[in-house]
């Protein structure tokens, strides 16, 4: 008569398995769980991209032509008898520092401030339009994926109805970067 069991050979070779098999499982979702929050941070950015563009073309309506600064932190400001609005960068500089803040003031106090956490890696400019394009205000933004190099967008004319040449390659979806202008009429 045979005993019914296992051996302890066979033990270890089933719990070798086992052990390989959650080892496997383990790398599996922290992978899982990195590609989500990773891909989680470039949505929020998507969305903070977005509402900073929605209130982008808000205020050139409501205010007009904005003053592009080109020396320290403040970008953009809109000054009317009783308010002032400033677009700044947060302490830093692009690439590293993404995020922009709306200011309001209104008789000289601070009544409104927000902030706008851009995806990594974005680059914006800021355009007033000539001669045929007058009266009309562009944002560029180009998102660039890990890995691949911001182009030059100071370059680039955001009233051109084409896409340039040499970014035809760089917006391909293989890609993945992103390149949008809002031209907006004040």
């Amino acid at each position: 008569m045979k005993k019914q069991g296992f051996t302890l050979i066979e033990l270890i070779a089933v719990m070798a398995a086992m052990s390989i098999v959650v080892g496997v499982t383990v790398l599996l979702i922290a992978q899982v769980l990195d590609f989500q929050r990773d891909n989680g941070e470039y949505s929020d950015g998507i969305r903070a991209a977005d509402r900073f563009v929605a209130v982008f073309r808000s205020d050139v309506h409501t205010y007009g032509k904005p003053e592009i600064l080109s020396k320290g932190e403040t970008l953009l400001r809109w000054t009317t008898e009783s308010e002032m609005v400033d677009y700044t960068i947060q302490p830093g500089g692009f690439p590293d520092q993404q995020s922009i803040v709306r200011t309001v003031y209104k008789d000289g106090e601070q009544i409104h401030y927000e902030t706008y956490h851009l995806p990594d890696r974005t680059a914006l400019r800021f355009a007033d339009g000539k001669d045929s394009d007058a009266g009309l205000f562009a944002l560029s933004l180009w998102t660039a994926p890990k890995g691949t190099e911001l182009p030059e967008i100071d370059e680039l004319n955001p009233f051109d109805r084409t896409i340039p040449k040499l970014l035809e390659q760089r917006i391909d979806p293989k890609y993945a970067g992103t390149w949008r202008t809002i031209v907006v009429r004040y």
